[in-house]
């Protein structure tokens, strides 16, 4: 029989979960660069225990989990009106009761019901227990992430690439310049042997076009350096402060596993769901078959950091339409592991980047209560799906538990 000394209830710091082979050429591209490292990230001994059952007179804390969670008809089109009950979702097979579920968006119009109540901002801290479903009467921010896995050395050996990446960069502007809704921020990113930030959140889209032109093309202007970007307004939400500086930076982000790592604990502290959008050729290692798999000591703690952080990666296959290659299976995992989407074989990036912004214009902030026991740091995976199987739900498939 289990009991518990004690339970602490933790409603003040809720856990967030703001949820060919490419010819034979290909299969020695440079791109492995960042795969086999010389000296592999230490991982928390305690990162990836599984859950065993609790002694007698163990302590166990008490605390809320947020869920973000994204649901949409075949369509892509935002669904509105979910309760708690619509929500299903599992922690280690075993169904957990959902006790509110909030709707956010960054319109004042998302299909077409009206607001109902007052819901909690995602930064005011938990949602009270047990609430039906509500609309929020204040517009959500939006938060876009660039992130160009820069392809230039790689054209080579793969001609085109560069000009994907290019034709890529002109399509997110394109994008900026008519589909930027006004609670949006967007930072800009590059990733060549090491990660660089070419422009922290912004709301300026001249600033924004500038910095995706930059890291796309390697051409930087007077202003755009990517070691000189501060945050354009004071007060904005910027990824700097929890970046290393300078040599550091580069130390740090030897693989692409570790700048996307680094990059989840810089975006922990922004309140609400971040969408990193990856443009790159993937990432990764192949078996002596030819087959892509993850390598643990780099793709779990990358994945448990983005998760952690709620950030849903988006990734944008550079490669030319019609190619097959065993990295776009890098793409699509870390895409389903964080709540994101792959895209491949696009023909122009227009498009994927309208779906995005689509599929991200609302969602829901489900709510439940989670046992741990005090002293035990982990990843929580969690399941969710939805009590109406017409409908596409995406989420988070875990948690971070036992932080301080």
């Amino acid at each position: 029989m289990f009991t518990a000394r004690s339970a602490q209830t933790s409603h003040n710091a809720p856990y967030r979960i703001f949820s060919v082979v490419i010819s034979i050429a290909f299969s020695c591209l440079p791109c492995l660069r960042a795969q086999e490292p010389v000296s592999p990230p230490a991982v928390a001994p305690e990162a990836n225990q599984p859950q065993i059952a609790a002694p007698f007179g163990a302590e166990i804390v008490v605390s809320e989990v947020l869920l973000d969670v994204l649901v949409t008809d075949k369509k892509g089109n935002v669904i509105l009106g979910l309760e708690p009950k619509d929500f299903l979702v599992s922690e280690n097979d075993k169904k957990v009761e959902v006790t509110s579920a909030a709707f956010y968006s960054n319109r004042r119009e998302v299909g077409a019901a009206p607001i109902a109540s007052p819901a909690p901002s995602p930064a005011a801290g938990a949602l009270p227990g047990g609430s039906p479903a509500v609309v929020s009467d204040a517009l959500a921010p939006r938060y876009f992430v660039f992130l160009f896995d820069d392809q230039r050395t790689h054209n080579v050996d793969v001609p085109g690439l560069l000009q994907r990446q290019v034709r890529a960069g002109k399509d997110a502007i394109d994008w900026l310049r008519t589909g930027f809704a006004p609670t949006d921020w967007v930072a800009v990113l590059g990733y060549d042997n090491r990660l660089k930030l070419f422009q922290d959140f912004t709301q300026d889209r001249d600033a924004l076009a500038r910095a995706i032109e930059s890291a796309t093309t390697g051409r930087f202007d007077r202003g755009n350096f990517p070691s000189r970007q501060m945050p354009s307004t004071p007060g904005a939400p910027a990824l700097s402060p929890g970046l290393p500086k300078g040599d550091a930076l580069s130390s740090e982000t030897g693989t692409i596993y570790e700048a996307m790592t680094l990059l989840g604990e810089a975006a922990a502290p922004l309140v609400g769901r971040k969408n990193l959008l990856l443009f790159t050729i993937g990432f990764g290692r192949m078996t002596r078959w030819g087959h892509y798999e993850a390598d643990p000591r780099y793709f779990d703690p990358m994945s448990e950091s983005l998760n952690a952080a709620n950030v849903a990666v988006y990734t944008f296959d550079l490669t030319d339409t019609g190619t097959v290659h065993p990295f776009a299976d890098a793409m699509e995992h870390i895409s389903t592991d964080t709540g994101g989407r792959y895209f491949q074989n696009a023909v122009s990036y227009k498009g994927p980047l309208v779906s995005v912004a689509k599929e991200t214009s609302g969602y829901y902030l489900v709510s439940y209560r989670s046992e741990h026991l005090l002293g035990v740091r982990g990843f929580q995976k969690v399941k969710v799906t939805l009590a109406n199987p017409e409908l596409k739900v995406t989420a988070r498939r875990g948690y971070r538990f036992g932080a301080d």
